[in-house]
């Protein structure tokens, strides 16, 4: 009975080891994703992915920085990846103050189509979130048909 409970033990350790390992490669394989807005930038912001003629996201340390700029639309030639996400304001000369989560609303990744400059439509996969209060938030809400 006894060799039979140190056998389950060790399985038990190797399974909770391997689980752990497992696990912190996973995360480590993940990206995080800095956002910089204009200081005060309230509205949409969508991250158009995998366009040919946009520059690739730059790192910053181990992070891909996105700086979108006045108009909410950021075109990159990188493609969309996971990761944990933080949001900036920076001001003209470029000092940031970090946006907390409570005024990122309506975050998500998906296929849209956008017109392309010679007229056409393809469709991209772009993520889209809203900055601002709750209340902007809904009110934007409102306004979609």
């Amino acid at each position: 009975m006894k060799r039979a409970y140190k056998i389950y033990l060790i399985v038990f350790a190797v399974v909770v080891i391997a689980a752990i390992a497992i696990g912190t490669i996973g995360m480590n394989k993940q990206k995080s994703h800095i956002y910089v807005m204009p200081s005060g930038y309230t509205g949409w912001v969508e991250v158009v992915y995998n366009q040919k003629d946009s520059p690739a996201l730059p790192k910053e340390g181990k992070a891909l920085l996105h700086i979108i700029p006045q108009d909410g639309v950021l075109k990159t030639s990188s493609a969309p990846t996971d990761g944990g996400m933080t949001f900036y304001y920076a001001d003209a000369q470029g000092k940031r103050s970090e946006i907390g989560n409570d005024m990122i609303f309506g975050q998500s990744i998906r296929k849209k189509d956008i017109k392309l400059s010679d007229g056409t439509t393809a469709s991209a996969d772009v993520n889209s979130f809203f900055v601002g209060t709750e209340q902007q938030y809904n009110a934007q809400l409102a306004k979609k048909p």
